[in-house]
């Protein structure tokens, strides 16, 4: 019994050992990585600027749009008067207003009493009205209106008379918005019928309570660029003409242009604009470029600029996306932590967009009306809500990973 147990225990053990020295378990393995994320080249969504900004010339401008108002009418003189703007008459009622301020003055001889004679009239008979025509002939017949209405009327009747005169617009502390006139008898003057106010432009100690934020009237003019004053600042407002990259100037007659919000289309050739450090604003209630630079493709921004950035084709302040030209193609948006509703609407010519790594989500109608839009390059990791693009084209889709530029 003994001789026959021992060998068959033996050969259960040396069998064992085997099972055991062929097994994959003992074969060193090394421990499988993590999966990384997804790396896309070649999508080239940032584009270098290929042209220099604005130098600095030393030129400062004023914190007090009057003080700058002043000091601008100064230098220009009434010459940059031209007529009478934005108001709008027929000749007929022209013609009827001219016959009875003519009478009004016709025994003053002096400008200064033409104009004192006419300021006390209309500040006089004008009843102040809400929800009237304030055009000068409905005012003038009525004898009623608002501010604007005052100063659309005093502003023909001194035209009656050849003497220069043009309305502004702005706020009246503490009321509220406002329109007064700008008069010219050998100095100017700040004229407010509406409070029977009357200013040395000078003295803008005296006025503090009216502050100028547009002139109905061009400041400077030369064989490429137009200046006005809108929005509190000396504004860029028409470009005559360009190359393809438009540098925005810093200066003209000794004055920092603080603002570049076009009222007119650009130069069919422009494809790139450059925005120096001193510009503050392309726009407040309306930025011009996004309708009058169809052709744009770049904006870039002066890293010097403290109140304007550029990243990826859009302009960004107060770190939210302020501008995007209307023919960029690829668009790649700052990091931002949630893309919200609209981050980019109505744009016709945008093919691409590439999302950043760190952005965690993007919100239902983040992209709408973008119909040409075809490609989203969004991380792994990003949420993207139902409807975030909304409006895209038929074969729009979403490609996952991260696009190094």
């Amino acid at each position: 019994m003994k001789k026959t147990c021992i060998p068959f225990i033996f050969c259960l053990f040396f069998a064992s050992f085997l099972a055991c020295g062929d097994s994959q378990n003992d074969i060193p393995t090394t421990p499988e990585e993590p999966k990384g994320p997804t790396i896309i080249e070649g999508i080239n969504a940032i584009v270098q600027p290929g042209a220099s900004f604005a130098k600095d010339d030393g030129t400062i401008t004023h914190e007090s749009p009057a003080k700058l108002v002043a000091e601008l009418l100064t230098e220009t003189g009434p010459e940059i008067i031209k007529g009478l703007g934005y108001i709008s008459f027929t000749e007929k009622e022209y013609q009827e207003i001219k016959e009875f301020t003519d009478q009004l003055v016709k025994e003053v001889e002096k400008p200064f009493d033409i104009y004192s004679t006419i300021f006390k009239w209309v500040a006089t008979n004008v009843k102040y009205t809400n929800g009237v025509n304030n055009d000068p002939y409905p005012v003038f017949k009525n004898l009623q209106g608002v501010c604007q209405g005052y100063a659309n009327l005093l502003a023909v009747m001194l035209h009656t008379q050849n003497i220069p005169v043009f309305i502004a617009n702005g706020i009246l502390n503490p009321v509220g918005g406002h329109a007064w006139n700008y008069v010219y008898i050998d100095q100017w003057y700040v004229s407010d019928p509406t409070n029977n106010g009357h200013f040395l432009m000078s003295e803008p100690s005296s006025y503090t309570h009216l502050v100028p934020l547009h002139l109905d009237v061009d400041l400077f003019e030369d064989g490429q660029f137009v200046f006005n004053f809108n929005e509190g600042h000396l504004n860029l407002r028409e470009v005559k003409k360009s190359n393809k990259q438009l540098i925005v100037p810093f200066s003209t007659n000794g004055f920092q242009i603080t603002s570049f919000n076009p009222d007119t289309e650009l130069p069919s050739n422009i494809e790139e604009i450059y925005i120096g450090k001193n510009i503050q604003t392309l726009g407040e209630s309306l930025i011009g470029l996004e309708s009058h630079a169809p052709n744009v493709k770049h904006a870039f921004v002066d890293a010097a600029n403290p109140k304007m950035e550029s990243y990826g084709q859009v302009v960004y302040r107060n770190s939210f996306t302020y501008y995007v030209p209307a023919s960029a193609t690829i668009i790649q948006f700052k990091d931002y932590t949630t893309l919200g509703k609209n981050i980019l609407k109505s744009h016709k010519k945008v093919e691409t967009v590439v999302i950043q790594q760190g952005t965690k989500k993007l919100e239902a109608y983040a992209f709408e009306d973008c119909p040409n839009l075809q490609k989203a390059y969004i991380p792994e990791e990003t949420i993207v809500d139902t409807n975030a693009f909304y409006g895209v084209h038929s074969n729009f889709k979403i490609i996952r990973g991260i696009v190094k530029n």
